[in-house]
């Protein structure tokens, strides 16, 4: 599925920016797949995939046979300002992953501009260390540093009809590290719908309830996805591919209104005759 010349594996900074619902994290997910199977091909036995929380490992996909131990390997902000605090990292012989790459830059670290360079600094200690980075974003959310750090930028867009399923990305290659700056190269991603179970973006907010506070905190991807995850894993193994408005509601425990909830819905399934009850069936063709 991927050009074993698209990029160099060792020291790598890549990164996927595209808008909300494009594909970003099944797109981060099928590369991770890609790049394990390879390691374990090759006979890599210490081959790791860190993440920054969002990989399912109890998904089959990421099951090796003959493997009782996972190879997904969870780190957290914490482990980052450690590493730049201390200049070790407890990450070493595999690929780094980061979803949401805003995460590293938000408030929480105590301002923006801190958390800018905090990354910057962390990027700088694990390509030493030999390590690729993959991550992705939204384009108003980036950084100027952080974009230009990185070496090969892919620019994705996804058709209504096949969300989730392909994606399509244009790279371009920046600094001149592995050809001349602007080159591009275009890229389709299909059967991306294998990666559905591999990933969990909103596991963080999985409460029973939630306040409409808490609500306006999460980005609006993240809530569309966790709703999308919801009536996929609701549905999956049921003849009947139908669910009401009201059912989606409940399912996900969100307090949206209904018609925040349709506005989402309406983009992964079709009305039925009977009003609020969609059919999901294109979910699963």
């Amino acid at each position: 599925m991927y050009n074993k010349n698209f990029y160099y594996k060792d020291s790598s900074l890549i990164g996927i920016i595209a808008p909300r619902g494009t594909g970003k994290t099944l797109l981060l997910s099928a590369i991770a797949h890609e790049e394990l199977i390879d390691a374990v091909n090759g006979g890599y036995k210490d081959f790791r995939i860190f993440h920054n929380g969002f990989l399912n490992p109890e998904a089959e996909i990421w099951k090796i046979p003959g493997e009782k131990e996972s190879r997904l390997v969870e780190y957290s902000l914490e482990d980052i300002i450690n590493t730049v605090e201390t200049g070790e990292s407890p990450l070493e012989n595999g690929l780094v992953l980061l979803d949401e790459v805003a995460s590293v830059q938000d408030n929480r670290l105590g301002g923006l501009a801190y958390g800018s360079v905090l990354f910057s600094h962390w990027i700088i200690m694990i390509r030493k260390i030999g390590l690729t980075i993959v991550w992705a974003g939204q384009n108003e959310e980036l950084d100027r540093r952080i974009k230009l750090q990185t070496d090969l930028v892919g620019y994705a867009t996804v058709s209504r009809k096949k969300k989730g399923k392909e994606v399509g990305v244009s790279w371009v290659y920046q600094n001149n590290v592995y050809s001349f700056e602007g080159n591009k190269r275009n890229f389709m991603y299909y059967g991306l719908q294998k990666f559905w179970d591999s990933y969990d973006t909103t596991k963080i907010i999985r409460t029973e309830s939630l306040s409409k506070e808490d609500v306006k905190l999460l980005k609006t991807e993240q809530v569309e996805e966790k709703i999308y995850d919801d009536i996929y894993m609701h549905l999956k193994n049921k003849p009947e591919k139908k669910l009401s408005l009201m059912e989606i509601k409940k399912l996900s425990a969100l307090p949206w209104e209904l018609k925040e909830i349709e506005k989402f819905v309406k983009l992964i399934g079709k009305q039925t005759r009977n009003k609020g009850i969609y059919n999901f069936s294109p979910m699963f063709s």
